[in-house]
């Protein structure tokens, strides 16, 4: 063993016990006499930044470098301590100076991710991990780069190389883990962080991944059960105490999430922190007045899209347009740059609906080859109309009867229209595809949500209304129930709701494309009722919450069901529902209200840019303006 120099001898032993302060002290005592000693300036550069005196560390390593520039330690603690000051550009300098060392790469790579130059960063990262393939640290931070980049597969493979060097270090399970989340492979999440799970039980940090990870799947109980377990193991874990009470309000456990503020209060977590659970709480309980001060006063440590969806619907609800607009417009930019950029694309889902509408010109449906279809089982009804039409409140209302199985917003008919290939297929159905792509549909739903015996299928989806051409030529019997409202409240509702974004959802984060798919939905809906002989029941959103009685009296007669008063009782059918899928979650648990109807007139300065494309639409269903 090395010996260290005699008169170093007092800063190792202040070392040896601990003593960092001390250490350092000894250190300065010592230069005062040999101001010169290359090591001891480079060891005292290191202490006095350990101890948290950059200015005088980074002094004292450049002092170090000078007289030894050839001494890659201070270089690489030199490094560090100007990343840890904020010297960005001096860092980066420094650390090419480094050569191909790979320690100094691993820094220089690092400073490159800060200021936003993954390219670079990913280039030493690649020389680090070839110099060094057991260091998992810098496989971790490839595959963050990589994810941050958008090269998702080079991402995946380089957080699965770090769990697969060291599986007992946590961090890579839960970088890898938020990467699935961001690209909606919720099964690989899943099966992730119960890995993760079964090998660090006790770490706080895993639980709380596993609880997002098992809910991304509704697997509520256990998603529950983890975050519980998160609180238990670091009681001061506010994000684990947000995502539970999110989690609570999702499953309508209002009393819960209430008993969940005081527990977090008692637990000493920041009152500026749970003033977002508590405003929660208040706009549940309809106390918005009480609400709004709180969630203006939420600090932007929560969540974005969070904090500023709460602070929208509250505004929205006590009459403040000036504050929800803007909330809400931040909302949906956030939702956005937290979506990966590979999966940012609107015109795709866009260019889909244009393609589906090409094949229901009165020609071509003219072409189609005419199929029959089979009574066994019978045709779902199926429940569509644009987003924020009504039709969570109708699937609501209809759960409440027992001969119905109520689909929510499932895809099933994908499946079905990824097995016919491209729309221009359609046309080309014989008796014998039809058959088999109907098999499919009941197929696919058996394995996800299987009806009971004798029990129809409504199959709720709102944007199917651009799928009817499909959906006809495979159930040509299928009854439809179409809801519509005015255009302006579809688009301004959709707007302000928090979807969980996919290539549709996307164009809902502007009011200019949500009146744009609005437009295009509209005019795929309107030439399927025109050229093929749907069997439709319009219902309109207005008259459903002026008269809810009268109006599910003639959709029960439409679909040769006997009245059930039952079928009125919205609060019954929602508090029954463990977890609603929609942006309606929060609505559905009131009794009836008219509030939304008209809303948009609160809005028309706000929703002036997009009324030229509405307004044709407003005037052909009989809306004014």
């Amino acid at each position: 063993m090395t010996l260290p120099p005699p008169h170093l001898s007092p800063v190792f032993a202040r070392i040896k016990i601990g003593d960092l302060p001390g250490a350092l002290a000894a250190a300065r005592s010592i230069l005062r006499t040999t101001p010169h000693d290359q090591p001891l300036l480079s060891l005292a550069g290191m202490l006095a930044c350990r101890t948290g005196d950059f200015d005088s560390g980074v002094a004292m390593l450049r002092q170090a470098r000078a007289l030894d520039p050839r001494d890659q330690a201070t270089l690489n603690n030199l490094v560090r301590a100007m990343i840890e000051t904020g010297d960005l550009d001096g860092a980066a300098a420094l650390a090419a100076e480094g050569g191909d060392d790979p320690k100094l790469l691993r820094l220089s790579a690092h400073v490159h991710h800060l200021q936003g130059r993954p390219e670079r960063a990913i280039a030493d990262y690649r020389k680090v991990v070839a110099a060094m393939p057991d260091d998992f640290e810098s496989w971790n931070n490839l595959g963050n780069v990589h994810a941050a980049a958008g090269d998702v597969e080079e991402a995946i493979a380089s957080l699965r190389k770090a769990i697969e060097l060291r599986p007992d270090i946590s961090l890579p399970y839960c970088n890898l883990s938020r990467l699935f989340a961001k690209l909606r492979r919720f099964t690989e999440r899943q099966a992730l962080m119960r890995e993760a799970q079964r090998r660090d039980p006790l770490n706080p940090e895993v639980q709380l991944e596993t609880g997002l990870a098992e809910a991304s799947l509704r697997d509520y109980p256990a998603a529950e059960a983890a975050l519980r377990e998160a609180i238990r193991l670091d009681g001061s874990s506010t994000a684990a105490y947000l995502e539970l009470a999110v989690l609570l309000e999702n499953l309508n456990r209002i009393d819960e999430l209430a008993d969940l503020v005081e527990q977090a209060r008692d637990a000493g977590l920041p009152e500026a922190e749970t003033s977002f659970m508590q405003a929660s709480v208040l706009r549940r309980q309809n106390r918005f007045e009480e609400a709004l001060p709180l969630a203006m006063g939420v600090p932007d440590t929560i969540d974005t899209v969070r904090r500023c969806q709460l602070l929208g619907e509250v505004a929205d609800r006590v009459g403040k347009s000036e504050i929800a607009i803007p909330a809400f417009e931040q909302m949906n930019i956030a939702s956005l740059e937290q979506m990966p950029i590979v999966l940012r694309d609107a015109q795709t889902y866009l260019d889909e609906v244009r393609a589906n509408t090409e094949q229901l010109t009165a020609d071509r449906v003219a072409r189609w080859t005419k199929a029959s279809a089979p009574s066994e089982p019978p045709s779902p009804i199926f429940l569509v109309g644009f987003p924020r039409s009504g039709t969570t409140l109708l699937d609501t209302l209809l759960m409440n009867l027992p001969q119905l199985h109520v689909l929510e917003e499932m895809p099933v008919v994908r499946q079905v229209e990824n097995a016919l290939g491209a729309p221009s297929e359609i046309a080309s159905l014989d008796e014998a595809r039809v058959a088999e792509l109907r098999r499919l549909y009941f197929q696919t739903l058996d394995q996800i949500a299987p009806a009971g015996p004798g029990q129809r299928v409504v199959d709720k989806f709102p944007l199917h209304m651009t799928r009817m051409g499909i959906i006809h030529r495979i159930f040509p019997d299928a009854k439809v129930i179409f809801a519509e409202r005015h255009p302006c409240d579809c688009v301004l509702s959709a707007f302000m709701s928090n979807f969980e974004l996919n290539p549709a959802m996307l164009s809902f984060t502007t009011l200019e494309g949500a009146a744009r798919l609005y437009d295009l939905a509209q005019s795929a809906w309107t030439l399927a009722e025109a050229n093929l002989p749907l069997d439709v029941h319009r219902i309109r959103y207005e008259a459903m919450v002026e008269d809810p009685e009268g109006q599910m009296r003639a959709l029960l007669g439409f679909l040769d069901i006997p009245w059930d008063p039952r079928v009125l009782d919205n609060r019954a059918s929602a508090a029954k529902r463990d977890h609603i899928r929609t942006a309606s979650y929060s609505q559905v648990t009131e009794p009836i209200y008219r509030r939304s109807a008209g809303r948009w007139e609160r809005y028309r300065s706000y929703m002036e840019p997009v009324l030229p494309i509405l307004a044709p639409w407003a005037r052909s269903m009989g809306y004014t303006l």
